[in-house]
């Protein structure tokens, strides 16, 4: 019987769907104002331009850059307004097509407002220079609750889609090398 009951449990650990650990993550970090690269797999958030409505994409990673700030908007519920460290009163928005663009900051619009849940957090990340800080991440919009997905190709602009555990929705935030 605890032979059996041991096997179900192995089982039942080797099919758990990878979709289920995107989905329910477990940590929202605590940014201590540090900028950050936001990276997947293969590539790294960017934007076009340092300008209003300049897309968000996601070139090849490297790195070497922390191109935005996280800023948290409150308690008990903790959403984010993600902002450009080239002009701090730029903010990472939606459009109506669900592209990512850049935005004047308007904290009443709740299409600039994100939530990030992750699988692993690290604390006191002011400290940690050029490593990954908080991974396994889900970027949502507060407004739809859709991911944050990187484009097909590096240029085009991220957008909104349902939220499924592809890499594609799937980010890790790295600070700066020292």
């Amino acid at each position: 019987m605890l032979f059996t009951s041991m096997i179900l449990l192995a089982a039942s650990l080797v099919s758990a769907s990878p979709v289920a650990r995107q989905l329910a993550p477990v940590c929202s970090p605590n940014f201590e104002g540090v900028a950050v690269s936001v990276t997947n797999s293969a590539r790294e958030w960017g934007i076009t331009s340092a300008s209003v409505g300049a897309d968000v994409i996601s070139p090849t990673s490297d790195l070497q850059t922390s191109n935005f700030r996280f800023e948290q908007r409150g308690q008990p519920s903790v959403s984010y307004t993600i902002k450009t460290i080239s002009n701090n009163d730029l903010v990472v928005a939606v459009r109506p097509d669900a592209t990512l663009e850049l935005a004047s900051i308007d904290s009443s619009d709740i299409a600039q407002e994100w939530n990030v849940l992750c699988d692993n957090c690290s604390t006191d990340i002011s400290l940690i220079k050029g490593a990954p800080v908080s991974f396994g991440c889900n970027i949502t919009s507060v407004a739809t609750g859709y991911c944050v997905q990187i484009g097909a190709q590096k240029e085009d602009a991220m957008f909104l889609a349902p939220c499924n555990g592809k890499d594609s929705q799937n980010f890790d935030f790295w600070t700066a090398p020292a």
